[in-house]
């Protein structure tokens, strides 16, 4: 079998990280629902290493079919992140202000409107900490430099290859941060690039199935392995080690849904609409209709609650989006030539 890890592949381990990140959300602070659940819930903000690994590999896929320049990379990937995130920023705000009572400066304190704007430039994390309006948006934060860094890491992960992950290991053996924010997530980002340079995924793939069947056995029984020490790991703990416990969660998918196109499709609808949903789902649940969302008691009919809402949300959104033009609109702007001077 010809394996490819295509947009398809990265779509479905997208659908699995959201249900990943709906759960860590709903129950990581609710031990009340009971401890598998709630251990659950702590092990699924793996989600978030998984997104950077998607991301860093997906970039890294873009420039390699297209010869893009580093001004045409960053109008389009920065035009695209700020305004679908204004989008859904602004018709989310909106309601809480009107109708929800959470005006910004609730949310704020002082300063409120100053704070907000840079909430909405993804600096937040950086001058403030906190959770703003948002506590979810933090990821903006991460996800927005990383965007900046990005060639800087293809060109010297092209150089210097595996090199370049070890020194972003070295970044998380001291117990305090080297790099603010970023200190975690650079080297699952930076993996996601190395595993699209040197087609990582498919090749262990294609090593593991010389073990047939069993190659499931033993990509769950290192997931297992991993996810025991991930909170007892005195060097390499929690978050940390989510670089390796997001790419191990990855390859299982990767088999998974090779094996079964009906799942591929099935995740990857869900992918589709992670970005929408993480960018919402806090609102949902927490923010405006918590006691709605956690009033059916079991934690399965909890999380299939807050998804399906979520779920055809994003699709509003989406049909919104094709009203306004939206795609039009963002192409145009990403389009706009470099002024010369």
């Amino acid at each position: 079998m010809n394996k490819h890890f295509t947009a398809s592949s990265t779509n479905a381990c997208k659908g699995i990280a959201l249900f990943f990140l709906l759960w860590h959300h709903l129950f990581y602070k609710h031990p009340e629902f009971g401890l598998i659940t709630y251990k659950m819930a702590l092990l699924a903000k793996v989600c978030v290493a998984m997104f950077v690994i998607l991301s860093g590999y997906g970039f890294s896929e873009s420039i390699k079919k297209q010869n893009v320049g580093l001004w045409m990379f960053y109008k389009k990937r920065l035009t695209n992140l700020y305004f679908n995130y204004w989008l859904v920023a602004f018709i989310f705000v909106l309601i809480g202000v009107l109708f929800a009572g959470r005006s910004l400066s609730d949310a704020f304190g002082s300063h409120a409107y100053i704070k907000f704007v840079i909430q909405m430039a993804g600096l937040y994390q950086f001058v403030y900490g906190g959770p703003g309006y948002n506590a979810t948006w933090w990821y903006m934060s991460v996800i927005i430099p990383l965007v900046i860094l990005f060639p800087l890491l293809y060109k010297l992960i092209y150089k210097y290859g595996i090199f370049v992950p070890l020194v972003c290991l070295g970044l998380l053996l001291p117990a305090k941060p080297v790099i603010p924010v970023l200190n975690t997530w650079l080297l699952p980002f930076a993996l996601g690039v190395y595993f699209s340079q040197k087609n990582s995924i498919v090749a262990v793939s294609d090593y593991l199935n010389k073990f047939g069947v069993w190659r499931f056995v033993v990509l769950l029984v290192a997931l297992f392995l991993v996810a025991a020490i991930r909170g007892h790991n005195p060097i390499l703990k929690n978050e940390k080690i989510d670089w390796l416990f997001g790419s191990l969660t990855i390859l299982l998918i990767f088999e998974v849904t090779t094996l079964y196109g009906v799942m591929e499709r099935t995740f990857g609808f869900f992918g589709l609409h992670l970005f929408n949903i993480f960018l919402f789902h806090t609102f949902i649940f927490y923010y405006f209709w918590s006691g709605f969302i956690y009033s059916p008691g079991n934690p399965m009919v909890v999380f299939a609650l807050l998804l399906s809402l979520s779920v055809v949300v994003s699709l509003a959104i989406e049909q919104l989006k094709r009203r306004i033009y939206f795609a039009q609109v963002v192409e145009r702007i990403s389009s706009f030539p470099f002024p010369k001077r």
